[in-house]
């Protein structure tokens, strides 16, 4: 009965089973450690590439480094982050071939994942650090020519077009460069503006009539526009001085300037003391028209030409142009 028992092979599959099950199971275990691992490194490598994008795109309207480290972490708490998280943002890069690039912003994440299976095969109760790092932002010189610009970083709206008014300009788009809620602003159904895209620095409020022909959307949060007048001299009170000072006045027909800078004796100037108002059919000469303080104002469904027309508007001047108004003008060349 015993030999019977001894040269028995019924039950030997599960003898065999019992003895490799351990290991088995345990390669079962650690697959799927390592897959909440790599589940783990994919979140937080998403976490990162939204952060990093979300403090290029704020690093477009604001050299301000504390808001743009509010953008990222509020963009992060958004997509996941967790408590026990560690992040810390450089702006700029620290690292990479992006250090020290202004306009770009790193992100690195850490979490901290309890060992479980490992620990027992490794004999190392350590938890593991996961971490990602994302680096993102603008790269220079990149967007549509822009030739109406409206420079003022704060006012509110720096860009505006109401009435009746229309807008339409040829291969070039617009710009503002104020961080206001209504940087750009469009009001009445009447109002149509035509160009190859629209960017701000704040908020934009458009209508109907806005025809981009170069981009979807406007552009809002962008980075400032650069001062095209940057690196020319710009003309105070005491530079025109010289000058007769010409009262707010209306021209209806025809003006040409008749006096000379010192530093420009070669271009024809008017100066215009406290406002400019130009309506009906105006012809204008070639020269520079200064208007210190107060309004150029063009009225509606005036008509104005001129080669060799420049303005400039000094002292906190502003421009104002009527509903129905056409402007066909070209800038002055020495």
């Amino acid at each position: 009965m015993l030999r019977k028992f001894f040269k028995s092979q019924d039950g030997s599959t599960a003898v065999y089973f019992a003895l490799i099950a351990p290991v088995l199971i345990g390669f079962a275990g650690l697959g799927s450690e390592a897959s909440l691992w790599l589940v783990t490194e994919r979140k937080l490598q998403h976490i990162s590439d939204l952060a990093a994008y979300s403090g290029a795109t704020r690093a477009l309207s604001t050299g301000n480094e504390t808001v743009i480290e509010a953008s990222v972490q509020a963009r992060a708490a958004s997509s996941g982050l967790q408590a026990g998280d560690t992040m810390v943002i450089n702006i700029p890069p620290t690292t990479g071939p992006n250090t020290g690039r202004s306009g770009f912003v790193e992100v690195i994440i850490e979490r901290s994942v309890d060992r479980y299976l490992t620990s027992i095969f490794t004999n190392d109760t350590t938890p593991l650090v996961i971490s990602t790092r994302a680096v993102a932002g603008a790269i220079e010189g990149s967007g549509e020519p822009v030739c109406m610009l409206a420079l003022s970083p704060t006012a509110s709206p720096a860009f505006s077009v109401g009435g009746s008014g229309v807008v339409d300009v040829v291969g070039c788009g617009f710009a503002s460069n104020s961080a206001a809620d209504d940087s750009f602003d469009m009001i009445g159904a009447k109002v149509t503006v035509t160009g190859s895209c629209l960017y701000a620095v704040g908020g934009i409020s458009f209508t109907d009539g806005l025809t981009l022909t170069d981009c979807d959307q406007p552009q809002a949060l962008q980075k400032p526009a650069p001062d095209p007048y940057a690196d020319l001299p710009m003309l105070a009170s005491t530079d025109v001085g010289g000058l007769t000072r010409l009262d707010d006045r209306a021209i209806d027909e025809s003006f040409s300037p008749t006096e000379y800078l010192i530093d420009y004796p070669g271009m024809p100037t008017a100066l215009f003391d406290g406002g400019l108002t130009l309506q009906g059919d105006v012809t204008l000469g070639t020269g520079l028209y200064i208007v210190d303080g107060g309004t150029l104002k063009i009225n509606a469904n005036s008509v104005i030409t001129g080669v060799g027309v420049s303005f400039y508007l000094m002292n906190g001047a502003k421009l104002d142009v009527a509903g129905g108004a056409e402007l066909d003008v070209q800038a002055y060349d020495p």
